[in-house]
């Protein structure tokens, strides 16, 4: 019988903290790596990936918290021009060849956003 995953939950901010189009990062740990995240709204509704471009495993936004192109539609590698859906995390266009983001799952609990360390497909 398959082993079922731990949930851990990680606080990462206070959902009224964050506005359309904003980001911001937020580190999650395993025993074996440390591995910086980041959450998003877009929509009115909050998205988690990890950030590392499914090109390349280099973090997306060259460490200065800004994930969306310039008119807030996509999520934009800036080391490889890589095109993510903000929702779905795939790969519209450039060098990840439709490769999806790593995802983290979240959860809203009294006014926070909690990310399920334990659920993460960390892709190994």
């Amino acid at each position: 019988m398959p082993r079922k995953k731990q949930t851990q939950l990680l606080k990462v901010t206070a959902v009224a903290k964050l506005k359309n189009g904003e980001s911001i990062k937020f580190v999650v740990r395993r025993p074996d790596r440390t591995t910086e995240a980041f959450l998003i709204k877009t929509g009115d509704r909050f998205y988690a990936y990890l950030n590392l471009c499914r090109h390349w495993t280099v973090g997306l936004d060259f460490d200065d918290n800004e994930f969306f192109s310039e008119d807030g539609g996509w999520l934009v590698c800036k080391n490889h021009g890589a095109i993510y859906s903000p929702t779905t995390g795939e790969c519209e266009s450039g060098p990840c060849g439709g490769a999806s983001l790593y995802r983290v799952p979240l959860v809203e609990k009294e006014g926070f956003l909690y990310a399920e360390i334990g659920l993460i497909d960390w892709g190994d």
